[in-house]
This record gives structure tokens, C-alpha cells and sequence, in this order.
């Protein structure tokens, strides 16, 4: 039996066929913090948070204080989105400062390959699609997936599926970004404010295009160091 340190990420697969994760924070205790569908972090028992299903340790952290104190600071009710503000993004946000979801960006990539394949996005994106990069980097995303199903390594998923984060974190930040741009000048709009509508517009098209970049940039820097971690995790082994 796997012995939880606090600061843990922890996983459980809360659909019959083991498809859905459900993603939570080990505080220790025998507690998770988590995001429940209904909108409310809240700190709950290991039991109710697994609901009869196995859990498994995703990745652990070395600043688990940290992580646990800003989980903390967040109980209470906030905003549910599947797509922007899920569980997973919430117990990495605590953990690394970043709300991301893989189940999210593996999924927009999927969906963005296949309506490029089906010349939903053009003649130009659909010739892409089905070159040989865009073949390399879809079988990287379906390899990370399958990983991430049979609760393979973390540093192991991260690299395999490195070549095809290069696109599904992007595009991840990009949507997220998009529709928290629009949400903000939506609220200005209905608010009477158009020329705040207008600054929220631009502003958040940039951030949003500047954060998109640097993802990109921190998937290149993740692979690499998840390729360190599992040849130093493969020296231990040998030695011992």
C-alpha cells in the first residue's frame, strides 16, 4: 500500500471504464482539498474523495507547505468550468503556479487534429494535419494519454508526450485565455462601459498571445527535465 505524503497529487478514476480523472490535493491526515464540480474547494477524507475507486499519486512536490496554504486560502465557493477551471487546474495551480489540465489539452489537441483532418480549419491546416509531424505529434499525445490511463510515471508521461503538449498546451492557454478575455468584455459590455469592453479586448489578446508563447517554452523546459528525473530514477534503480 502507497504511503501519502502531504503536498501529494492525487488522481482517481471516477467513471466505469476509468476514462474521467477527478484530481485532488493531499493535505495530510487522511484529507484532500479539492475542486468539486459544484463549484466549491473544500477539504474532504481520502475515502470520500476516492468514492470506492483506487487513487493514485500523480506527482509529489518538495514545497508541499506551500501548496497546501494556497489550497487552503481557497476554500470556499468559486466558478466551475470544464474546460477552464477544473479540478485538475486547480491542484497544479496550487502545486506549480500553473492551472493546467491535461485531460483538457489532450483533448484539444484531438478535437483541433480532427477537424483540421476533416478540412473544418482549410485546405492549408488539413494538409498539415496529416503530414508527418502532425502524425508524430498526435501518436505523442495518444502515447501520453494511454500513460496517464495506466498510471505510468509522471516524468515518464511528460516526456513521451512532450512532442505533442508542444501543441496541446498552447492550444489549452490559448482557449482558456480566449474565453476569459471575451467573459471580462462581455461583463464591461452588458455593464454599459464600451470603452473598458474595448481595453479588456486588446489587453487580454495579449496577455493571452504572450502566455501562449511562454507555454510552448515551458513544454520544451518540462520534457527535459522530466527526461532528467527518469535517467537519474533509472541510475537508483540500478544501483540498488
Amino acid at each position: 500500500m502507497q504511503v501519502l505524503q502531504p503536498g501529494d497529487h492525487l488522481v482517481t478514476n471516477i467513471d466505469p471504464l476509468g476514462l474521467t480523472e477527478h484530481h485532488g490535493l493531499y493535505v495530510g491526515h487522511g484529507n484532500v482539498i479539492h475542486l468539486s464540480k459544484q463549484g466549491i474547494i473544500e477539504e474532504i477524507d481520502l475515502q470520500r474523495f476516492a468514492g470506492g475507486h483506487s487513487v493514485r499519486v500523480k506527482k509529489s512536490t518538495l514545497f508541499p507547505h506551500q501548496a497546501i496554504e494556497l489550497a487552503r486560502s481557497q476554500l470556499g465557493y468559486t466558478s466551475y468550468g470544464v474546460a477552464t477551471n477544473n479540478c485538475e487546474q486547480f491542484v497544479n495551480e496550487c502545486l506549480e503556479g500553473s492551472s493546467s489540465s491535461n485531460q483538457v489539452s489532450n483533448l484539444t489537441h484531438v478535437a483541433l487534429q480532427g477537424s483540421a483532418r476533416a478540412g473544418l480549419l482549410g485546405s492549408t491546416a488539413s494538409k498539415l494535419a496529416t503530414g508527418t509531424v502532425a502524425n508524430v505529434v498526435l501518436a505523442s499525445t495518444a502515447v501520453k494519454m494511454t500513460g496517464e490511463y495506466l498510471g505510468l510515471p509522471d516524468n515518464l508521461n511528460t516526456l513521451l508526450g512532450t512532442p505533442g503538449d508542444l501543441v496541446a498546451k498552447p492550444a489549452e492557454c490559448l482557449l482558456k485565455g480566449t474565453a476569459q478575455t471575451l467573459s471580462d468584455s462581455y461583463d464591461c459590455l452588458s455593464q454599459g462601459e464600451i470603452t473598458d469592453a474595448g481595453i479588456k479586448l486588446v489587453t487580454g489578446s495579449v496577455e493571452t498571445g504572450l502566455n501562449t508563447v511562454l507555454t510552448a517554452a515551458e513544454v520544451g523546459v518540462n520534457g527535459v527535465k522530466a527526461g532528467a528525473e527518469l535517467i537519474s530514477d533509472v541510475r537508483h534503480w540500478f544501483r540498488t
